[in-house]
């Protein structure tokens, strides 16, 4: 699993690179609250990028110092393999960590790492069960489970 996450991450990474930094949070900016649907997967990024320049002339252009006419043949021109990629990295920033923006767009932090990291914490968590077993610890294992079902919960998100 970790490795087909890493794969996907890694192509959504190269996909991104065809973007400025602007573009890129500019698209993290208009994907925020998106729902994906999987049948369409590839076709949402072309109507969010319009929408946005259509609906809000100037903002974006403005916020990102992105060039509508450059960012929208960047986007047209995308095969929907690249398109979808560019979706899920957009609307998967939203599930990570909004305020790490910085390491996202450097490529430090993205869907492989927050996978990773969370598994590493399940068996940090896991260890910790396993030492309060023979000396049972109330306290202990309450903070254990407390752990779990947040880590549990952030893997679902």
């Amino acid at each position: 699993m970790q490795q087909i996450i890493d794969c996907i991450s890694q192509a959504a990474d190269i996909a991104r690179r065809k973007f400025t930094a602007g573009e890129q949070s500019m698209l993290l900016d208009i994907f925020n609250g998106t729902l994906l649907t999987p049948g369409i997967l590839g076709q949402h990024i072309i109507a969010q990028v319009e929408d946005s320049f259509r609906l809000y002339p100037g903002e974006y252009e403005g916020k990102w110092s992105v060039d509508k006419t450059e960012m929208t043949e960047k986007i047209n021109a995308l095969d929907r393999y690249d398109a979808a990629l560019l979706e899920l990295w957009a609307v998967g920033f939203w599930h990570l960590n909004p305020e790490a923006v910085d390491d996202y767009l450097a490529g430090r932090l993205n869907l492989g790492s927050a996978y990773t990291a969370r598994l590493a914490a399940l068996d940090t968590i896991s260890d910790r069960l396993k030492k309060t077993r023979s000396s049972f610890k109330s306290g202990e294992i309450a903070n254990c489970w407390t752990e779990l079902d947040r880590v549990t919960e952030r893997l679902r998100g």
